[in-house]
């Protein structure tokens, strides 16, 4: 279930259909793009650090400031 404290991030969707299994990549991606330290501890908390790893090293949505943070936070190359 989505947290009602990373809803506001989700305003383009309908929040009722966005699961957490089936869209893990587009939640992972719109939380690590645009997500507070809440909607972190929240991705954290919901996802393995292994899974949110993959979203880095593979997302075409990132943009390159939030790729190069996230490569900084969990030590990846570039």
């Amino acid at each position: 279930m989505i947290s009602s404290k990373i809803r506001k991030y989700f305003w383009d969707v309908n929040i009722r259909e966005l699961d957490a299994s089936k869209h893990s990549n587009y939640i992972i991606e719109r939380l690590l793009e645009l997500g507070d330290r809440e909607a972190v501890k929240w991705l954290k908390k919901t996802y393995s650090e292994d899974t949110i790893i993959e979203v880095v090293n593979n997302s075409r949505n990132l943009s390159p400031k939030s790729r190069n943070y996230w490569e900084i936070i969990y030590n990846l190359k570039h």
